[in-house]
């Protein structure tokens, strides 16, 4: 097994940079960046995987590499090579040190395209450019003989993002190698059930293969058992195969079932949203109808989101944060086609919680040490996706959710509900949905019947890595489908029990068939909902920057008129276009001070009061404008802020067709 050492990767920016998202807010910047969800900037790891991949095909070109390198470190098209361990792994690279207000990271700056030698209209744009200064560090794993390869490779990356050829995105990469994480031993060493939580560090894709398609993934809102238990697996036998290949049977079978990892709120325990919610047009009336038994005309299904909690007579419900980028894919020839992708995947930050169900307890320890520290899930995990980190793996003697939610006196009727995809085989070996038979001989009953039901149906396939293949497609119940069972006799405590342990149906190994029956009382109860997370902190962020847009855009169309009028060759005391853009310059310059005006006013002072009368009346109007405004501000970048925009007036203002016309020289 090659060894992996992790790189710590710094990112300076030497010039302002536009780390684009590929979309714009509306009403707000027209080529937004990304930020997370307090409003920070950062770039994403998918981005620095290109540029490495663009640096290091250089470097091996120069100096006479072996080309099949690059393939082995940074993938080839499609699956080929996943599992190779010289797949370099990268998460994002956030802010260093965060302000205290995240709008202080950025400047508007103002673009326009020109038709024609002017101003074609309608064309002012603008752009949230991220401040030059700003240090981002991230994490990169890779083999170690590869380390210092890629330290040369980062080296070579000068310009990262948008509009590099106007001068954006000039940055210095460095890479330092990281102490090796210490494997701590896990506390954990024989266990019938395993508890996890996890936290998302870069956005994680748990491809909803039902979703997507060639040029689009999509994303389950939970992190699936089958995810984990691929990572799990895949990670025992690499580290030890000798221990995998001896206990493999119990490994592999569904003697050992990884449930679904479901999105945490906190003081709740999390269920999927339970189907079957009906209410009116005002939301004020909520009911089920497989408890009621009919449907209330002019009611309409009810939104209650992926996940829930029953608290009283209230359904608490919420869903896992999501996000979406477009990636494009660049042609390796003149002739080829430039290629798009649309991702959508969880957003960073989250916190999942699952269940492992092992048959045999001393399991146990192997497992919990992979889930350990950095953990790498999902699709795309070698593209700049999928870093998570497992904050907490413990022994417990069941699911939260029995304790929380579990009928603990069963009688005739019973309200069953699938907390995973659920289906079963009839005695021929067909996909069958609930057959009745089996489930009364797993209830110990003579006889079962479905009263009710609330369900939805899809089909549900995956991926094997080992065989590259995708696994056939089965048509199953979703999560949150409820059931109203006829018993001919109520069954025991413990026959439900164990049904809830062993799970139904088909793909138990991975989660699938797993089901809960819900205490009677708990769901007769439910009155009403309320949800768990009221509002969205990228909301805020997009009102302020729609805010601060208008502004921008209203203050310069406002003073692009006065100073028109100082360009005016009827105007005795015309300004020209170069000697405007003289100003400009200088307010550049004052920029690059950190805001002072000094050599600024004593240009103005200079041209206004020792060049003649005439030659000064030039400058008037010009300076009052700008020690009106400038003036005014107390802070420095108070006056960068206004220096800048003056700049994009002084830009825009020279390129309208007025300001082409034939200057007369003063």
């Amino acid at each position: 097994m090659s060894r992996r050492v992790t790189l710590k990767l710094t990112l300076e920016l030497l010039s302002d940079a536009i780390f684009g998202s590929g979309y714009s807010i509306p009403g707000g910047e027209d080529i937004a960046v990304y930020r997370d969800g307090a409003g920070y900037p950062y770039l994403r790891g998918s981005t620095c995987k290109g540029l490495l991949r663009e640096s290091l095909a250089n470097l091996l070109a120069w100096t006479g590499g072996d080309e099949s390198t690059l393939d082995a470190m940074m993938g080839e098209e499609g699956w080929n090579g996943i599992t190779d361990e010289r797949r370099i792994q990268l998460t994002d690279l956030t802010l260093c040190d965060k302000p205290a207000d995240p709008e202080s990271c950025f400047s508007l700056r103002t673009f326009t395209e020109l038709k024609d030698g002017t101003v074609k209209e309608g064309s002012l744009r603008t752009a949230a450019c991220v401040r030059r200064g700003l240090r981002f560090a991230g994490r990169l794993c890779c083999a170690a003989e590869d380390a210092e390869l890629i330290r040369q490779a980062l080296a070579g990356i000068q310009w990262a993002g948008t509009m590099r050829s106007r001068g954006f995105g000039h940055i210095r990469v460095t890479a330092a190698e990281m102490p090796e994480e210490q494997n701590v031993r896990s506390a954990v060493r024989q266990a019938v059930c395993l508890y996890y939580r996890l936290r998302t560090e870069n956005p994680v894709v748990i491809t909803d293969h039902g979703r997507s398609d060639g040029n689009s993934l999509d994303t389950y809102g939970f992190i699936s058992g089958p995810a984990v238990r691929g990572m799990v697996l895949s990670e025992l036998a690499r580290r030890d195969p000798a221990w995998f290949e001896a206990h493999k049977v119990g490994l592999l079978t569904d003697k050992t079932r990884f449930l679904d990892a479901m999105p945490s709120a906190e003081g709740y325990t999390p269920i999927p949203s339970i189907l079957g919610f009906y209410e009116d047009k005002a939301a004020e009336h909520f009911e089920s109808v497989v408890v009621k038994g009919d449907f209330t005309p002019g009611f309409k299904r009810a939104k209650i989101g992926s996940f829930c909690a029953l608290d009283g007579d209230t359904l608490i419900y919420w869903n896992a944060a999501t996000g979406g980028s477009t990636r494009i894919q660049r042609p390796e020839h003149q002739d080829s086609d430039t290629k798009m992708f649309q991702t959508r995947y969880l957003e960073p930050g989250q916190l999942f919680e699952g269940y492992i169900l092992l048959d045999e307890p001393d399991l146990a320890e192997a497992i919990a040490r992979v889930l350990n520290g950095t953990v790498w899930l999902g699709a795309d995990r070698y593209g700049g996706f999928g870093c998570c980190t497992v904050v907490e793996c413990r022994a417990v003697d069941r699911p939260a959710w029995l304790d929380a939610y579990e009928e603990d006196k069963p009688d005739k009727e019973l309200y069953m509900m699938s907390l995973s995809p659920l289906t079963m085989l009839n005695k021929d070996g067909d996909v069958c949905g609930i057959d009745e038979a089996q489930l009364a001989g797993a209830l110990g009953v003579s006889d079962v019947k479905v009263l009710r039901c609330s369900t939805s149906v899809s089909e549900y396939g995956g991926y094997n890595r080992t065989w590259a293949s995708r696994v056939p497609a089965a048509r199953m119940y979703d999560r949150g489908s409820l059931f109203l069972l006829k018993c001919d006799a109520a069954p025991t405590v413990e026959a439900l029990r164990r049904l809830e342990r062993q799970g139904l149906g088909i793909r138990r190994a991975e989660g699938f068939g797993q089901v809960l029956f819900l205490h009677g009382g708990l769901l007769r109860d439910i009155a009403r909902k309320k949800a768990a997370r009221e509002t969205e902190a990228k909301g805020a962020v997009q009102s302020k920057a729609r805010k601060q847009r208008l502004e921008h855009i209203e203050w310069i169309e406002g003073k692009a008129s006065n100073i028109q009028k100082l360009l005016q060759k009827e105007s005795i005391s015309k300004l020209s276009s170069s000697q405007l853009g003289g100003i400009q310059a200088q307010c550049e310059r004052a920029i690059a001070q950190d805001g002072n005006t000094g050599e600024l006013y004593d240009y103005l002072d200079h041209n206004r009061e020792e060049r003649g009368a005439k030659h000064g009346a030039k400058y008037q109007k010009i300076s009052e404008l700008l020690h009106g405004e400038l003036d005014r501000a107390t802070t420095a970048e108070q006056r960068k802020e206004k220096l800048q925009w003056f700049c994009d007036l002084f830009d825009y203002v020279r390129k309208l067709p007025m300001a082409m016309e034939k200057e007369v020289q003063g």
